[in-house]
């Protein structure tokens, strides 16, 4: 008897059961469009085809089937979203042809004022710890104990009893609708966002020192298709809410110039490294939309892009480094591109090796 690797399902229906936005105008029965949930699209660059079945974002490179997209979305495992599927699909082996039915379609929730978003993170981190594993990883990159204290670095809770007693002592000092990352599930209860792997919480900051948001570094297993970064957020969820692209700023406020670099921890770090310098860092090369407004704000005249180092030969990075360049000189922003040894990927590796070599200079 004949059997199939895996049962197959409609990735269409699955997405839109699931939260997944389709563009409104879908001219190809076969291949669809939709926002995707894991980078903070807004331009639909997520891919559906229900002949392969099969998504692929054209922005984050996020990719699966149908049981990976939820296993991604709901942060379980394979075998968890497969069960998953089962229940939430009335029939699961829908030919591929058919159309999805009418589905109903997550509204998402208005997001809080800044400093709104800024006094329940500032508690939710107060309330968690730092795993000895992700401190000692942090002390490696260059930071000391008080700097990884200032920064307010804290552990994702993954006990749900634990969780569940954070939830209640933030609950009953906020109203958490309209913060990224929280939620309420079928039955009313109110969660927040968990991947299935441990990890970090970086806060993004904005130039006043506010927490916009949360981005997560996750543990992901290395070699792996996974992303290990993304945000602390729960946009196609009940009541829930996405978070944007914002950009980190840290460092001397004061100054006209400042390097641009991709990840808050990056620029943290980097920061640190170089004496309190000041450094913007935005989420992703290609999430640049929120970086005009930041760049006016700080009144900077020069920027000094400082991606990593496979700026050289990735095609998707050069093109995001005219875009930028463009971006700034619509601003009146000099754009100076930055280079260091290739041995090094990011500017926080060079610099970490830069103070290394100074310090054994010094012991000699």
């Amino acid at each position: 008897m004949q059997t199939r690797e895996y049962e197959k399902f409609d990735i269409v229906r699955v997405a839109t059961v699931f939260g997944v936005k389709l563009h409104p105008i879908q001219r190809n029965p076969v291949e669809y469009k939709a926002l995707c949930p894991f980078c903070g699209d807004t331009k639909y660059h997520l891919g559906l085809n229900r002949a392969k079945e099969q998504f692929h974002c054209f922005r984050c490179k996020e990719s699966g089937n149908s049981v990976t997209l939820v296993a991604k979305l709901c942060g379980v495992s394979n075998g968890e979203a497969y069960r998953m599927l089962k229940k939430a699909l009335d029939d699961p082996f829908l030919p591929l042809p058919r159309l999805p039915e009418a589905t109903q379609v997550l509204t998402e929730t208005p997001i809080k004022s800044v400093r709104e978003r800024h006094s329940v993170y500032y508690d939710l981190l107060s309330l968690l710890s730092l795993r000895p594993m992700h401190r000692e990883n942090l002390m490696e990159r260059g930071l000391s104990f008080s700097h990884i204290h200032q920064f307010m670095y804290r552990s994702i809770p993954l006990d749900p009893v634990f969780r569940r007693e954070v939830l209640k002592e933030l609950s009953s000092k906020h109203d958490l609708c309209g913060i990224p990352g929280f939620y309420r599930d079928k039955n009313g209860d109110l969660q927040m966002f968990v991947s299935k792997y441990s990890g970090m919480y970086i806060p993004v900051c904005d130039k006043d020192g506010y927490i916009q948001g949360l981005q997560m570094r996750l543990d992901v297993p290395s070699g792996g298709s996974e992303k290990k970064f993304r945000w602390f957020s729960s946009r196609h969820f009940n009541e829930g809410c996405g978070a944007k692209p914002w950009v980190h700023v840290v460092g001397d406020v004061g100054a006209d110039e400042a390097c641009l670099t991709e990840g808050a921890m990056k620029s943290d770090i980097t920061s640190v490294l170089s004496s309190g310098r000041l450094f913007i860092a935005v989420p992703g090369v290609n999430a640049i939309g929120e970086l005009p407004a930041v760049v006016r704000s700080l009144g900077l005249k020069t920027v000094y892009e400082a991606f990593d180092m496979d700026k050289r030969s990735n095609p998707e990075v050069k093109r995001a480094l005219i875009s930028l360049r463009e971006t700034l000189a619509r601003c009146s922003v000099k754009c100076v591109s930055c280079s260091w040894d290739p041995r090094f990927k990011g500017i926080d590796d060079y610099f970490l090796a830069k103070k290394q070599y100074e310090e054994q200079m010094c012991a000699a």
